[in-house]
């Protein structure tokens, strides 16, 4: 139930004011049998979820992810083997070693 508005009231026309007269007299409406708690709803443990996880998924992608962390650690090891190359050659220029 919403609260009525009294629109055509002599009295809002006559004070000067703009806004409507509401019923304050509002109910809200009981449902029987329905409550504010939560349903307790079973689920699944996080152990469960992993090990559903490596027992189906993880097989089906560790050749595509083992070659991708691969390539990632050839990448990121080719810039650093170079730099300590070039600091190699630096240090026995200046005539470190």
């Amino acid at each position: 139930m919403k609260p009525t508005f009294q629109i055509n009231d002599k009295r809002t026309c006559n004070s000067g004011r703009t806004f409507p007269i509401t019923d304050f007299h509002y109910h809200s409406v009981v449902l029987g049998g329905y409550s504010g708690r939560c349903a307790k709803a079973v689920r699944p443990s996080f152990h469960t979820l992993s090990r559903d996880y490596f027992n189906s998924e993880e097989r089906h992608y560790f050749l595509a992810e083992a070659t991708v962390f691969a390539v990632i650690m050839a990448t990121a090891a080719l810039p650093i083997l170079s730099g300590a190359r070039a600091m190699m050659e630096l240090i026995r220029v200046i005539g470190g070693i």
